[in-house]
């Protein structure tokens, strides 16, 4: 019998987070689940630990769980788009939970937002309260949980900047009230399968191109990405501030050709670029120009002061994929069901 939920999680270099993000996963109250690692050619010995750590007799030793682990291993880095989707093309639970492996999970999380998905049809997404990590005694690899918010759902604003809700503020219960959102974090967000494959692309007629994430991003926005098809489909994200979690932002490097910050601003300026074209009606690009165009540009004169090949290396990379992501426009913008004006109210 299928578990009602699979659990996706990328590795890349994750050995000093990944036991506590099992562990919690493992002492969930929720326990109909299978977890999948997708591992990117990590070489710092995460695989083996996994191996050594979590088999089947362990986890029923160690957690009286009886919840599977299954490990995928990638021979390269394939980026945490394509890594999820190899996973999620795979998936055939009701339910999918995109995971970070520097995440640890308070013990009824799954349940509370399991229980808000599962009771309303039109909720595509869930996500729950994620407090920061800090890490303490380095020997000792210590991680203190903090008060401080690491998100409570994905804000857009005017310019099309998207944010965290509540980043960096002390968690006083100013966000413990369950609301609609634009998006959830893709570090923590549970997904109705159903509403994935509402909202994949498909491009051409051959299986193996659909994405649900978008595969050129590689890494960043494209959790954004899709929580825009999700609402341009109708489907409803959730924040529930009972599920609480906490996050640390590994964000270990992905290309070495880049030192991180760089790579980091590559990738998210250019698929910035790229989701505004994919999902932006051009009525509403209309209406907000002033607030588009005066962030772009401070991106701009920022990189072009900071780090100026960056700034031409993402113009050159998103021209060169211009025309594709013409063509994922046309395919998502004819399914969609949300009006422009409804859209609208999203943007702050």
């Amino acid at each position: 019998m299928i578990p009602k939920l699979s659990i996706q999680i990328i590795t890349f270099n994750n050995r000093q987070f990944i036991r506590d993000c099992l562990d919690s996963l493992f002492k969930q109250t929720y326990q109909d689940f299978y977890i999948l690692i997708i591992d990117n050619a990590s070489n710092d010995g995460t695989l083996k630990f996994i191996q050594d750590q979590y088999s089947i007799s362990q986890i029923k030793k160690n957690f009286k769980s009886s919840a599977k682990l299954f490990v995928f291993r990638n021979i390269k880095n394939m980026g945490f788009a394509q890594a999820h989707n190899q996973g999620l093309k795979m998936s055939q639970s009701e339910l999918v939970l995109v995971l970070n492996p520097d995440i640890i999970l308070e013990p009824n999380f799954l349940e509370r937002l399991i229980k808000v998905l599962t009771n309303d049809e039109k909720i595509g997404s869930v996500g729950g309260k994620l407090l920061k990590i800090r890490l303490g005694d380095l020997e000792l690899q210590e991680k203190i949980r903090t008060k401080l918010i690491d998100s409570t759902g994905l804000t857009i604003l005017k310019s099309r900047r998207v944010i965290d809700r509540g980043e960096g503020e002390e968690d006083q219960k100013q966000y413990d009230k369950k609301t609609k959102v634009f998006g959830i974090s893709g570090a923590c967000v549970l997904y109705r399968k159903q509403a994935l494959e509402d909202v994949r692309v498909l491009i051409g007629q051959v299986k193996e191109k659909i994405e649900y994430f978008d595969q050129d991003f590689f890494a960043y926005k494209e959790d954004v990405d899709l929580a825009w098809r999700l609402n341009l489909r109708g489907w409803q994200a959730v924040y529930v501030p009972q599920a609480k979690a906490y996050h640390f932002r590994a964000g270990a490097s992905i290309n070495r050709r880049f030192s991180q910050a760089k790579l980091i601003n590559f990738l998210s300026f250019r698929n910035h670029l790229w989701m505004l074209l994919k999902n932006n009606y051009a009525q509403n690009f209309l209406i907000h120009f002033f607030y588009i165009f005066k962030y772009l540009i401070s991106k701009k004169v920022y990189l072009l002061f900071t780090q100026p090949l960056v700034l031409v290396k993402s113009g050159f990379s998103f021209y060169t994929g211009l025309h594709k992501m013409y063509q994922k426009r046309k395919y998502i913008l004819s399914r969609a069901k949300v009006s422009p004006k409804e859209m609208r109210k999203w943007f702050q």
